[in-house]
Order: structure tokens, then C-alpha cells, then sequence
């Protein structure tokens, strides 16, 4: 790497070029105008050409002065920016999250212990509201949406497919069978005032054109449906990481070793501009983004 001229000499006549005199520029740095002066002389030394015109009027910079003094000036910009990223990587962040209900019960909020553990320092504020469009999305650091294709309003990242399986209470097999689907209650999902057509994908998939697809109970959230289907009141076709737990503990059984992907899946979607955040916050919401994706895997 060349070597740089002396900082303190740069300094010097940054100072001078700014205040337009040595004397205003000793008084800048606190220093005399004698020194100032020794500094400079020392810069054009080490350039071996002038920097200053000493004129009755005042200092007038030279063609290598003018060329010294823009780029000074630039350099400068870059290392106080740096310097106050630096001082807020320490600061704490907070984010303004909003995902899908069941999302935020069933698969968030087991794992949010190791975030924080890996990220103390960034506090999440969680929301579960229902965002159709751009400006409800922007009141958000960042969102998880549950779509089938990417989010047109923001910029989205997938980060994993439903992975639907069916399932139910082990209280409704009987002599070692699961229930029979043609006899059984189905348990359905609601989006808005439509019923999701999971129960005719899960059954198209298998080929069984036995069971009626359409009878049944319908709940607003898979978090409601996972509940009922706990408490024997049907069977479910649900997304297998929400109910990780229940089949851990047992409170839920699969009635096969059947699983259907997609079509919808989990996006991660960021819907402000960069430029409406300072730089580490925008970190702070690129480890959050490495975290989900990480954990989905």
C-alpha cells in the first residue's frame, strides 16, 4: 500500500481550507497559527508542491490544493460514517414484526429463546395482524406472509413450503386403526370467508375419491383447528412444524406417513425502502432474515 501523507498534516489543512486562514484554523483545532502553518508546509513537502496560494485576501488553493481538498473531504464523509455504524452496532434494535397467527404461536415462539441467545441485543415486538397491501406492510421492519407466490408489494425470500400431513387425537383410534376419513369429522381452515382447499388436495393426492372433502368444521386460524383436532374433535390436514410438539407429546398422532408440499408456503417479506432506515438497523433485520432461514431448514 502507498504510503499516505501525515494525519495530523491533513487535518491541518482540512482545517485551513475550511475556515479560509491559519489563524481560524489554529482556533478549530486548538492549536496555534504557527502550527498550522508548520503542518501545511510539512504537507507540501511531502507532495512537493504547493497546496496554498498566500494571498493579502486569504489562502487560494492550487490545482493540486483543489484535487487534495475534495477527496480529503470525501474520505472524511466515509470515516465518520463509519464511526457512527461502529458506535451503533453496540445499540440496541428493536424490530417491528408482524406474521401469521398460528406462525407466531406454533413455530415462532418455541424458537424465539435461540434468537435471543444468539442476538441479545435486538428486541422484537410481534403482531399477528392481517396486512393486504403495501402501506400496511411499510408500518413493518418486516413481515412473514403466508402466500403462494411472491408478495408483488415487497421483497421476498421464501423461506420454506408448507409440509402438510394429517393428523389427529390418538383417543379416536380404535383397535390399533386410525379413524376411518369416511366417517370422521374433517377439520377445515378458513382465509377471510373462503375455505382453504387443503382436505381436496390432501385427498386428490392420495387418490381417494371416497370421502366428501366439503362437510365439516371450519376455524379462522390452523391454530384453532390444531386445538380442536388436540381435543378429539376431528381430523386436521395441518402444516407438520406446528405440531412438532404435540407429536413429541404425543397429543397428536399421523394417521399415515403421507406428506403433501405446498402450494403455499412462508415468505419473508421486507416492504420499506432501505433508505428509511439507518444502516444498523437494516443489519439488524438482515440477521433476523439469516435466523428464519436458518431455523426453517
Amino acid at each position: 500500500m502507498k504510503r499516505l501523507p501525515p494525519l495530523n498534516a491533513l487535518r491541518a489543512f482540512d482545517a485551513a481550507v475550511r475556515s479560509g486562514s491559519f489563524t481560524r484554523a489554529g482556533e478549530r483545532l486548538n492549536v496555534t497559527q504557527g502550527a498550522v502553518s508548520r503542518q501545511v508546509k510539512q504537507l507540501e513537502d511531502w507532495l512537493g508542491r504547493p497546496v496554498f496560494l498566500r494571498q493579502s485576501q486569504g489562502l487560494v488553493l492550487t490545482p493540486a490544493g483543489g484535487v487534495l481538498a475534495r477527496s480529503i473531504e470525501s474520505a472524511f464523509g466515509h470515516l465518520t460514517q463509519a464511526v457512527e455504524q461502529i458506535q451503533q452496532l453496540g445499540a440496541r434494535q428493536r424490530l417491528s414484526v408482524n406474521v401469521p397467527e398460528t406462525f407466531a404461536s406454533r413455530w415462532l415462539a418455541p424458537r424465539l429463546r435461540g434468537f435471543h441467545g444468539r442476538h441479545p441485543d435486538i428486541d422484537l415486538s410481534i403482531t399477528t395482524n392481517a396486512v393486504t397491501n403495501r402501506r400496511e406492510a411499510r408500518q413493518y421492519d418486516c413481515l412473514v406472509m403466508y402466500l403462494s407466490e411472491p408478495w408483488r408489494d415487497g421483497d421476498c425470500r421464501l423461506l420454506r413450503q408448507e409440509q402438510h400431513i394429517a393428523v389427529a387425537s390418538p383417543e379416536l383410534w380404535q383397535d390399533g386403526l386410525p379413524p376411518d376419513l369416511t366417517q370422521a369429522t374433517l377439520l377445515h381452515i378458513l382465509a377471510g370467508e373462503r375455505r382453504l382447499p387443503v382436505w381436496e388436495n390432501w385427498l386428490a393426492a392420495q387418490g381417494n375419491r371416497r370421502v366428501d372433502p366439503r362437510p365439516g368444521i371450519a376455524f379462522s386460524t390452523m391454530d384453532q383447528a390444531i386445538n380442536a383436532a388436540v381435543a378429539g374433535a376431528g381430523v386436521a390436514v395441518v402444516d407438520a412444524p406446528m405440531v412438532e410438539r404435540d407429536l413429541l407429546e404425543q397429543r397428536l398422532r399421523r394417521l399415515d406417513g403421507h406428506e403433501l408440499i405446498g402450494p403455499q408456503g412462508y415468505w419473508f417479506v421486507e416492504a420499506r425502502d432501505s433508505g428509511d432506515r439507518d444502516p444498523a438497523h437494516l443489519a439488524a433485520v438482515s440477521l433476523f432474515q439469516d435466523w428464519l432461514l436458518a431455523a426453517s431448514r
